[in-house]
């Protein structure tokens, strides 16, 4: 008789064999061992497949001695079942989701490839030859790619993952630097000069234009955070920038001017500032950016990224005697990001560091040695003179 069992991998929390029922979402792989009905011995083997109802169909056809061929899945119902898969995620997710397969599907269309089991590792990296993004969307659509072929894996669509073998995209891409006084004050000196469509200045879309940009200086935000600030997210002076895990909420404190240039410039709907609500937030947040490109132009400061607006205030904060960890708190990033990206501007740390240095100067026996033979050297040169 046949005895079919789950082989626990380390990150599952169970040991023993008799216990099926993984905790987690990804079941450990199945096993088999025992006696054919001929007396043949079966030597434990995996099955491989973490499906137990599936495992138990192949330990009978074992026993049987007959093998019944699966039929295979389709890319589209595999791409399909993804989706499913993902459909909790959040619109934006979904979204990339939806274009890398729509594109993975039309490709092996025209190759006539069926059957998601059918593609291979050459498969994938001709398809990705196709891409003519920039490097960090290749980057994210190769992310999105893999965990499409891992969940295939994982669901049993596979006899063999053909990611496992596909090399990183490799991003190199100079760092955000924050806006000088300088061009600080040309943006701000532009906003005035702002045209609309019609090549009207200092009209409506300049002032809102202007409430925008405020609260991108002053709050740190994301250019795509700001495009969907919530009337209710401003209370007083205190903008909410972002809602942690666990509910608690986090607020920026800001200059009553740029709640002033909030209420002053037009709303464009009763909930949003700057965004009607409808339609995807991706499409407005695109349009902004257009916007502040625009504006950087007439700034004379072509190049730029609303993103330089965040690096500016992370080293204001720096420079002006905030922690790391108060920092991450604001922009709502980890410590560790924090302190990959700004600490250069940590003058705290800098000022330690120099302490530290002074005291261990001090302390060393060498250090002291070697200014007393500097300092006779300097008096006999003196005295020689």
């Amino acid at each position: 008789m046949l005895r079919i069992y789950r082989r626990h991998e380390k990150r599952c929390s169970l040991t023993s064999k008799g216990d099926p029922n993984c905790p987690g979402k990804v079941k450990c792989p199945v096993w088999i061992t025992g006696t054919l009905l001929d007396g043949t011995d079966v030597k434990p083997k995996s099955l491989k497949t973490r499906n137990w109802t599936l495992a138990a169909q192949r330990a009978l056809e074992m026993e049987a001695g007959t093998k019944v061929e699966e039929p295979k899945v389709t890319v589209s119902q595999a791409i399909a079942s993804f989706r499913e898969f993902k459909e909790k995620r959040s619109p934006d997710t979904k979204r990339k989701i939806k274009l890398l397969t729509d594109r993975l599907q039309a490709f092996l269309d025209k190759r006539s490839i069926l059957h998601i089991a059918d593609v291979k590792l050459p498969h994938l990296a001709a398809f990705r030859e196709t891409w003519t993004g920039a490097a960090t969307t290749r980057r994210r659509d190769q992310e999105i790619l893999k965990s499409f072929f891992w969940y295939c894996d994982h669901s049993d669509f596979l006899t063999k993952n053909p990611v496992i073998h596909l090399d990183p995209i490799l991003v190199t891409r100079p760092k955000t630097e924050p806006f000088t006084h300088e061009q600080q004050v040309a943006i701000f000196n532009a906003l005035s000069k702002f045209s609309d469509e019609y090549g009207r200045q200092g009209g409506p879309i300049a002032a809102q234009t202007k409430a925008f940009v405020l609260v991108l200086r002053y709050t740190g935000m994301a250019i795509g955070d700001v495009t969907k600030l919530e009337k209710a997210a401003v209370t007083g002076c205190r903008i909410r920038t972002y809602r942690k895990k666990t509910g608690e909420e986090v607020f920026a404190k800001v200059p009553q001017f740029v709640v002033d240039s909030l209420d002053k410039a037009p709303h464009d709907s009763d909930k949003y500032f700057f965004w009607s609500g409808e339609g995807l937030i991706h499409t407005r947040t695109s349009k902004w950016g257009d916007r502040l490109r625009k504006l950087f132009k007439l700034s004379n400061l072509d190049g730029c990224t609303p993103y330089m607006f965040r690096h500016t205030l992370a080293r204001d904060f720096l420079e002006d005697g905030g922690s790391m960890a108060e920092l991450a708190e604001l922009l709502g990033n980890s410590a560790q990001v924090c302190q990959r990206y700004y600490s250069k501007w940590d003058r705290r740390r800098q000022d330690r560091l120099e302490r530290n240095l002074d005291h261990l100067r001090e302390r060393d026996p060498i250090t002291k040695m070697l200014q007393v033979i500097e300092g006779s050297t300097s008096v006999s040169t003196t005295t020689k003179q």
